[in-house]
């Protein structure tokens, strides 16, 4: 299991090595065009999670994060944003966790100066929760469970180049699991992320003037 994690991982690696010069070089290619209508990207990268187990303390996930935001106007947007998160040993029980999840919702952009935009979003969606409570000595509570789920922070995002940018999110993430009498209870967790962002269609030269 953990020869195959290390595998995925490799191939996702390479994955965004190959395919983000050529994305940017096929965007680079296209005229500049003042164009209008909404503008959209797509993010991938890095994430991670402080996850609370109930009644036993926090556990530390490892994972991808991949996103795809539109900008409706200056200050609105929206985002439908989806995690995979893992840890190979949960709290020393010998099992694995990993958090799947998927959220959706508006975006807002309170302050723009030059290229770099703070933003706050408020998401909501579902996610399915596989982890491991500690009950006694060498016995443990395994097991999964999806619930709807919500999200909301906000963070910065500032750009490389015309078609390449870096996005840093800190968010509150709420989900639910099992305690070690198997009640479903609430987990307050804590998500940062680091992506890159793609940009695919951008607003026009005079909407990026307005928004300053």
């Amino acid at each position: 299991m953990k020869e195959t994690k290390r595998s995925i991982w490799k191939i996702c690696f390479l994955a965004v090595v190959m395919v983000a010069p050529a994305l940017a070089q096929k965007l680079q290619s296209a005229p500049a065009a003042a164009v209008t209508g909404p503008s959209y990207n797509l993010a991938l990268g890095y994430s991670y999670l402080s996850m609370r187990i109930p009644g036993a303390g926090s556990a530390n996930l490892n994972g991808l994060d991949f996103s795809g935001s539109l900008g409706l106007s200056p200050r609105w947007g929206a985002t439908l944003d989806s995690n995979y998160l893992y840890a190979h040993d949960l709290l020393g029980t010998h099992h694995q966790a990993y958090v799947l999840s998927l959220y959706t919702g508006p975006v807002f952009y309170p302050v723009s100066h030059r290229n770099t935009r703070v933003f706050v979003h408020a998401l909501g969606g579902a996610a399915l929760v596989d982890g491991a409570v500690p009950i006694a000595e060498n016995k443990d509570f395994h097991g999964w469970l999806v619930r709807p789920s919500y999200a909301f922070g906000g963070g910065v995002e500032r750009p490389i180049s015309d078609q390449l940018g870096v996005r840093v999110i800190g968010d509150y993430l709420r989900t639910d699991f099992y305690n070690s009498a198997g009640a479903v209870q609430p987990q307050n967790n804590l998500r940062l992320t680091v992506n890159f962002v793609f940009r695919l269609k951008q607003r026009s030269r005079r909407s990026s003037v307005q928004l300053r």
